[in-house]
């Protein structure tokens, strides 16, 4: 278990106080508490090129593997993983380059490797059938994982995440790639988050995100959008039989996210950055919960 961060010496209360927050606790003892999550470890898993840092917790099949987006960390799901840990074993983890996870020590950031740093993990845990929950990039993770493995996943459920990127005209791409390979440096690349963010973003998820990026390595954002340029989500994900969702933001599909490129029922949660799982997780959570519901 990681040790949490101590706060500071808690001061007494005024009398006052006192006796408010005593009529207060028993007040909430005479309603039915919600049960607490069940207890989470923290374990280093062998990646295919270094360390891999996961959190564990839960009991029952399937599993949920929750799969963080580029420059982002498992801290991300953390309202998810309290809340699918009451009924599922749920495990999520940071990726190579990202969080307190390794950085690459084959300096290789693609798709196919961090699909094979997830098989890695599934393994190392000895999870028989998975949930997995991808978001933003993740998504051609999962696809590549689930077109690869189809027989160990249950279900997949794309959060706000892409198919690939191979659907933007040409000249989109090069310029993408052209700008992504100028931002070398973790203020360059904070910078572009901040924009991505948007102004829907929460602020507690402004700050959550801009803190991620800063344990970002910084080869792999640039390294992992070139990456989904180079695949093709609708092959990868063309072996894969079971159910699947795309859980995305706003009114109206995007042509190069999973909803559109993979042809998957799509759910809707409006007024909302691209980091919806911050910004409202009580929507998530419950179509998660439908979802889940469905798998057997």
């Amino acid at each position: 278990m990681l040790d949490r961060p101590r706060g500071r010496a808690a001061r007494p209360l005024p009398t006052v106080l006192l006796v408010l927050a005593t009529a207060c606790a028993g007040a909430a003892a005479q309603r039915p508490a919600r049960p607490a999550a069940p207890p989470e470890f923290f374990m280093n898993v062998d990646g295919t090129a270094g360390k891999l840092r996961a959190s564990v917790g839960g009991e029952g099949e399937p599993a949920v593997v929750f799969v963080h987006g580029l420059g982002s960390d498992l801290e991300v799901w953390r309202a998810q993983l309290d809340h699918v840990r009451l009924h599922h074993a749920a495990v999520a983890y940071d990726q190579r380059g990202h969080g307190e996870s390794d950085r690459a020590s084959d300096g290789v950031y693609t798709i196919d490797a961090l699909a094979a740093d997830l098989d890695a993990v599934i393994h190392a845990l000895k999870l028989r059938r998975v949930v997995l929950v991808g978001h933003s990039m993740s998504g051609a993770v999962l696809t590549t994982y689930a077109g690869r493995h189809p027989d160990v996943v249950a279900g997949l459920v794309y959060v706000d995440a892409l198919g690939d990127l191979r659907g933007l005209p040409r000249p989109d791409v090069q310029a993408m790639l052209a700008s992504d390979a100028t931002r070398t440096t973790t203020p360059a690349i904070r910078e572009g988050f901040a924009q991505m963010l948007g102004p829907s973003a929460r602020p507690a998820t402004r700050d959550q995100v801009l803190g991620a990026v800063a344990r970002l390595d910084p080869p792999a954002f640039a390294a992992l959008r070139r990456s989904l340029t180079q695949i093709s989500a609708k092959e990868r994900f063309a072996p894969y039989r079971g159910p699947a969702i795309a859980i995305e933001v706003g009114d109206r599909p995007v042509p190069f996210m999973a909803a559109a490129m993979l042809g998957l029922p799509r759910l809707e949660v409006s007024n909302v950055s691209h980091w919806l799982q911050l910004d409202e997780p009580d929507a998530l959570n419950g179509k998660l919960d439908a979802f889940l519901a469905g798998i057997r």
